[in-house]
């Protein structure tokens, strides 16, 4: 019994000796653990609650205020995966779950959690081609892939060798920044004064854009006007090519420098496709002309199936593009995918190579070196998921999976419509229904708070103008876009609204 002990505490000191932090033994056995809790997991998601109420500083409480001085290894593991469980889960949303009919979706799908696996256990840092080649290759492949799938113009492929190209960002805000800081290095080197340079797009645009302005020092806080200009939008929330042609003449008027115009397809709020074919004619007909970048984050994804690019018309007068797989492609977040026509503009803006990153190929300049197209040096292997994912489901599971969605929120909007008590005020965007309860904002506003007290779905309030005066009016959102959403999670979507409807309703004056 002495001599199983000690073997037990030497066996538990290796363990906890951090030589052997990446053991294939060690690894294979944590692993092993969190797959049965991710399984488990998975498994129990619709019978959770979308949301759990929680009060601030509920988890923190929960949290040890120091850090240990002894680890517990591998012995310890099961404590780890319990508070998991019991401390971190409850103050989740479950972003996973088949109720959940917020926000945008953040998709996901099991061939990208393993390729994220994959890419934690291989830890690269594709900063450079250098530093891992089949890092860099693998995703300019990804990025033509992709331009494919989604029907993008030539332009933007690297293989089409028109000087374009992409790269994979964290989040549609990085892609926004990078083309506003590639817009404005260009116009600095045409000879404009830093000072001068104005940004538009539109009132119903992404707070991104204006958070940009705010990084790259073009606005000092959300509601610095001097140089970010929010156009107005017509009646079905779209931006207005006319106010921007004249809040464009009057900036040049005044010796300002229109650099950059960020054009969306598929608003937060309510999926709003601003004409790009409208827009483009308005920026061509500036002497310096501006940089279109595109943000379709969401929308784009449905570029999968052809019948839903029609709201791409004029794309190919972009500069620049961003989609997002981790909205609604079945791939994890994080993954942006960023295109530009000119590649070169993007990297002469944020292009620097101390000694230590210095590389033959890269000063011959016959590789890409994709540190010099975002903000940070470093990156991981993102490209892996698409990778797999794509191989995985192939271009026809993908326009499945977009086209079930949209079929859902078809039926969602057919059901809505047909209630008297509730209005749709503007049309479905893809997979996104926008609806209010007749009447005052404050019976949408309560019917969107009873409907998430439920706990077995989730959805979101927002504020647009719709009224013939352009007011601002109450909306509730409906995204159709969890990997897990099926017909079942539909009906008790429809449940809720009808009984939150009849509660709100009979309660109002």
């Amino acid at each position: 019994m002495q001599d199983q002990t000690k073997h037990n505490h030497a066996e538990r000191a290796a363990d906890m000796d951090p030589a052997r932090a990446l053991d294939p033994t060690l690894y294979a056995d944590l692993i092993g653990r969190v797959s049965a809790w991710g399984r488990s997991y998975l498994a129990g998601l619709p019978d959770r609650p979308v949301r759990t109420p929680t009060s601030p500083g509920q988890t923190l409480a929960r949290l040890p205020a120091h850090p240990p001085e002894h680890g517990l290894g591998t012995a310890g593991w099961d404590d780890l995966i319990r508070d998991l469980g019991e401390i971190i889960e409850p103050g989740l949303v479950h972003w996973q779950h088949p109720g959940f009919f917020a926000f945008f979706s953040c998709n996901a799908s099991a061939p990208a959690i393993a390729a994220e696996l994959a890419s934690a256990t291989l830890n690269t840092n594709g900063m450079l081609w250098a530093t891992s080649p089949s890092a860099t290759e693998l995703e300019m492949r990804m990025m033509d892939w992709c331009a494919e799938l989604f029907g993008l113009p030539d332009a933007f492929r690297f293989d089409a060798r028109l000087g374009g190209g992409g790269v994979i960002q964290a989040t549609a805000s990085e892609a926004t920044l990078a083309a506003l800081i590639a817009a404005r290095h260009r116009a600095v080197r045409a000879g404009v004064p830093r000072d001068r340079i104005t940004v538009y797009t539109s009132t119903q645009a992404h707070s991104s854009v204006v958070k940009a302005a705010m990084v790259a020092g073009l606005a000092d806080d959300p509601d610095d006007g001097s140089r970010v200009r929010l156009i107005g939008t017509d009646d079905r929330l779209r931006m207005d090519p006319g106010e921007l042609e004249d809040r464009i003449g009057q900036d040049l008027a005044d010796g300002l420098c229109p650099a950059l115009v960020v054009a969306t397809l598929g608003t937060t709020s309510t999926g709003a496709m601003d004409p790009l074919a409208d827009i483009a004619p308005v920026l061509d007909g500036c002497e310096r002309r501006p940089w279109l970048h595109v943000d379709a984050a969401w929308a784009g994804a449905a570029f999968v199936c052809p019948e839903h690019r029609a709201v791409a018309a004029g794309l190919d007068h972009a500069d620049s593009v961003c989609i997002n797989p981790h909205k609604w492609l079945l791939t994890n977040f994080d993954c942006d995918l960023f295109w530009v026509r000119d590649a070169k503009a993007l990297t002469d803006s944020m292009a620097i190579t101390p000694a230590y990153l210095r590389d033959a190929n890269s000063d011959a300049g016959t590789v890409v070196d994709y540190r010099d197209w975002h903000v940070p040096l470093g990156r991981r292997l993102r490209a892996l998921k698409l990778w797999w994912v794509i191989r995985h489901y192939g271009a026809d599971g993908l326009r499945q999976h977009i086209r079930r969605h949209i079929a859902m929120a078809e039926r969602i909007e057919t059901a809505l419509r047909a209630d008297p008590r509730l209005e749709l005020p503007l049309p479905r965007s893809l997979a996104l229904v926008c609806f209010r309860v007749r009447g005052d904002d404050r019976l949408t506003d309560a019917l969107v708070a009873r409907v998430n007290a439920s706990g077995r779905v989730l959805i979101t309030p927002t504020r647009v103008p719709i009224g013939a005066d352009g007011s601002s009016a109450a909306i509730a959102r409906v995204s159709v876009g969890t990997t897990t959403t099926d017909d079942r999670a539909v009906d008790a979507l429809l449940s809720e609204i009808r009984t939150a409807a009849d509660s709100v309703v009979q309660s109002s004056p």
